[in-house]
């Protein structure tokens, strides 16, 4: 089925806004113990709303555009759906990104989809639930942000020239091996801006709104970043993998940053991760 830029944007809102509403945000402070369970590592955290909200995402996905379903949650299960990602039409879903946030009662967390087209993020939506607001954002027409009361403001970053020193954001580097993990680290931590967002989807709203700067994840994944990298890009600033400053990819598992623009992301990678 085709829809036009605005009808398909309104229709995936509406399904993340409901998804929150019904499986989300009731459990936002209220989630009790057999509600939550450990992944891969006691960092991991899934709960009864993450498991809900993809459940009902997933064929309401389908049924706006048909293609392959990658969400964060049936992965964990089964492995073999990544696979999926590089199909000419795919979905990501994460249902609740920033789910240890979200245990913890931080409110930094938000519910992502992103349409692939072999493996190329070309639609993005975030939805923050606590600040009712909906980032947008489609490959060559610009990244926008919607207020729930209608309101909309396009993202446009403001060039200048970038010091690694004034750039604020936060990294990810558990997926980095030791040694190397530990030269990185202590290279992250002479950097002054670093504030620790806990949510992907989150740090890419505020880069993409110009409140923070960068972004490192050792490892990415479609349901992570797709919907992060096409925000950023499409706002301004260059999201690429950091080891060859390719472009994203939803079948590559290596390591993602994001930074103001291109001069400021080379600079970001010399200094930490050379």
């Amino acid at each position: 089925m085709k829809y036009s830029r605005d009808d398909l944007d309104e229709a995936v809102g509406a399904l993340l806004q409901e998804a929150c509403a019904r499986f989300v945000m009731p459990r936002y402070g209220q989630l009790r113990q057999n509600e939550v369970a450990e992944k891969s590592s006691p960092a991991d955290l899934v709960t009864i709303a993450d498991r809900e909200a993809e459940i009902f995402l997933t064929p309401r996905l389908r049924d706006l555009i048909d293609g392959a379903v990658i969400g964060e949650e049936a992965c964990a299960d089964n492995p073999d759906i990544l696979a999926r990602a590089a199909a000419p039409v795919a979905w990501t879903v994460d249902p609740v990104d920033g789910t240890g946030n979200f245990v913890r009662g931080n409110d930094r967390f938000c519910c992502m989809v992103a349409l692939l087209e072999a493996g190329r993020p070309m639609r993005s939506w975030i939805y923050v639930p606590l600040q009712a607001r909906l980032y947008t954002a489609m490959a060559g027409h610009g990244a926008i942000v919607k207020e729930d009361d209608g309101q909309r403001q396009r993202l446009n970053l403001t060039p200048r020239d970038w010091y690694t020193d004034d750039m604020t954001g936060s990294a990810n580097i558990l997926a980095v091996v030791e040694p190397r993990r530990d030269i990185i680290r202590a290279r992250l931590r002479n950097l002054p801006g670093r504030w620790f967002a806990g949510s992907s989807g989150i740090m890419g709203t505020e880069i993409a709104s110009g409140r923070q700067h960068f972004m490192l994840h050792s490892l990415c994944t479609p349901w992570d970043h797709a919907p992060v990298d096409l925000l950023c890009r499409e706002a301004g600033a260059h999201a690429a993998m950091i080891d060859d400053d390719a472009a994203f990819n939803a079948g590559y598992a290596r390591a993602f940053m994001i930074a103001p623009d291109r001069q400021a992301w080379l600079s970001l990678r010399e200094r930490v991760w050379r």
